[in-house]
């Protein structure tokens, strides 16, 4: 590999790191954060047992990020696997669930 052809692959590389498409996205944790400060808002629909176990996010175009995941309860002695579909966003540095679980979507 040329010198020039290293440079250019190298700029890409960096490029594209920095690119708002490749940010981080959220974890469990961040679902599980976003889902707890939710507590303050839908208090009347919020289980406070409900632990998050798996989360696979991706981007959607209206912004903000799409998680699927799975759920269980503490308090259940089966420990059976929930699942849904939340929508997450990073808003005042921090995560917000904006739908999904104890969320209503406003109509």
């Amino acid at each position: 590999m040329t010198r020039a052809r290293a440079l250019a692959l190298a700029g890409l590389l960096c490029a594209c790191a920095a690119s708002p498409a490749l940010a981080a996205l959220p974890t469990i944790e961040s679902v599980q954060d976003a889902y707890d400060a939710a507590r303050v808002d839908n208090a009347d629909r919020h289980v406070y047992d409900l632990v998050i176990r798996h989360a696979k996010c991706d981007a959607i175009k209206a912004g903000g990020y799409a998680c699927q995941i799975d759920f269980v309860r503490r308090d259940e002695p089966e420990k059976r696997l929930f699942f849904d579909v939340v929508t997450i966003d990073e808003r005042q540095g921090r995560w917000t669930l904006l739908s999904g679980l104890c969320v209503k979507t406003p109509r």
